[in-house]
């Protein structure tokens, strides 16, 4: 197996495993949406999705093992060594090698080839869609915020002391006007601005929309954003997460509101919805989308709903939901692990067909065998013979460094193949062969056992 080969492997089992954990947790929520829709502050179902995120950016759970297997090809001189060898310490149980020789017309016997394995294709198709997903939303970005900036122009005088005062502080965010805008949005990673419409807000609805813009700001949703959008492009692959990031950025708008609105009395409340209305409809308006104009008016009745029904929530209330989240999470991210580790051990178990079985059990007990001394041991072969679907005698083919590897390690090596196999030590051939002979051509006869 090459170092391309095994980080291949490790990757896609890291990335399976992570968009499977996260698809679990986030069709959880998407069950739990309904049951606790205006049970819990909006805030609560907004942050509740980040669960999904970290599930599908960190490991933290294994709860799939993937059947990516490979075949080195071995050299032909060097096979036909090595069935010798097989032939001369066998008795007639007959023997089914694992691992294929090589075309016997070919000349070059030091000379390896690797066909690419499914981890190596599944890792370039994984990584070509991520970049592709990553640079177009990049570009699509650059290209917008260049198009806004051509035709921003500075706030007067009156808007830009409104802003001030809700902030607090001066000049900590740039308020712009600008035509090609439909609706107000809050722009750039490291400099944010507000960008509104090129027309005159009355006071309040100026007021209202600036406040929103600035809970954007402090709670770092432009960061979440291009978060989503890096998880987006992780895992382009998974249905899920369009899904997932579609309701994250619902629940970032209700979740705004709600910070909004939760000092407001009845009458701010309507006027706040009033100005939600009077945004939309200048939004709506403007698009020929008959689809993106039923979205707009669906999250505007949601939004106008929430804003209707806003009520406080006890500190127990959340509390208890926080718990409630995090053991559910935690069932899932631990409770796949433990199920994959117990995979692991019947993995080969798995295959109905004697051959598919022992091909399994030889590729990891090549792996465990080359885990054993990664410093010394270069490669190995593993060779089974089976009666009746049996494994009966296990051939084992060591590339070392060195001509003479010492007892310890021979010993070794034999009692991970017993406790691997469930095979006595009788049944078990290992030759050793050092790794200089393995690279020349001159390799007849070069092998220690």
């Amino acid at each position: 197996m090459t170092v391309v080969e095994e980080y291949s492997i490790e990757i896609i089992e890291f990335i399976f495993s992570m968009t499977f954990t996260g698809s679990i947790i986030s069709f959880v929520l998407f069950i739990l949406k309904p049951l606790i829709k205006d049970k819990l502050p909006k805030s609560f179902q907004y942050y509740m999705w980040f669960s999904v995120v970290i599930a599908l950016m960190f490991p933290i759970s294994k709860i799939i093992v993937i059947p990516i297997s490979n075949h080195s090809v071995i050299p032909t001189k060097l096979m036909y060594n090595i069935a010798q060898w097989i032939s001369d310490t066998a008795s007639e149980k007959p023997v089914n090698l694992v691992l294929a020789p090589q075309n016997e017309n070919r000349q070059n016997v030091s000379q390896f080839t690797y066909l690419p394995s499914i981890a190596v294709i599944l890792f370039v198709l994984w990584l070509l869609g991520m970049i592709l997903f990553l640079g177009f939303n990049i570009i699509c970005y650059v290209f917008y915020a260049r198009k806004l900036n051509k035709h921003n122009i500075s706030a007067d005088c009156q808007d830009t002391a409104l802003l001030n005062n809700l902030l607090k502080r001066k000049n900590s965010l740039r308020l712009y006007k600008n035509s090609l805008v439909e609706t107000p949005i809050l722009i750039g990673f490291l400099y944010p601005a507000i960008i509104l419409p090129d027309k005159k807000y009355e006071d309040i609805k100026l007021r209202n929309i600036l406040m929103h813009e600035i809970v954007h700001m402090k709670r770092n949703d432009i960061f979440v954003k291009w978060l989503l959008i890096f998880v987006g492009a992780i895992h382009w692959f998974n249905p899920f997460i369009y899904l997932v990031r579609r309701e994250m950025n619902k629940a970032c708008e209700l979740a705004c509101d709600e910070s909004v609105i939760k000092k407001f009395d009845i009458r701010e409340m309507q006027l706040y919805g009033d100005t939600l209305i009077a945004v939309a409809a200048d939004s709506i308006k403007k698009t020929s989308l008959p689809i993106t104009t039923f979205e707009d008016k669906k999250n505007l009745k949601e939004r106008l709903d929430a804003i209707m029904k806003h009520k406080k929530f006890s500190k127990r209330t959340v509390v208890i939901a926080s718990v409630i989240l995090i053991t559910i999470v935690c069932i899932i991210s631990f409770g796949g692990t433990l199920f994959a580790i117990e995979n692991e051990h019947n993995y080969a178990d798995n295959f109905p067909l004697p051959q598919d079985q022992k091909r399994i059990k030889a590729i990891e007990l090549r792996n465990s065998i080359r885990d054993y001394d990664k410093k010394n041991i270069v490669e190995a072969y593993v060779f089974l013979s089976d009666l009746d679907g049996e494994i009966t005698n296990a051939y084992v083919y060591i590339v070392y460094q060195t001509k003479n590897p010492d007892s310890e390690m021979q010993s070794g090596i034999k009692s991970l193949v017993s406790e691997e196999l469930g095979l006595d030590n009788s049944n078990i051939y290992v030759a050793y062969m050092d790794f200089d002979s393995y690279t020349s051509d001159e390799i007849v006869g070069k092998w220690y056992e």
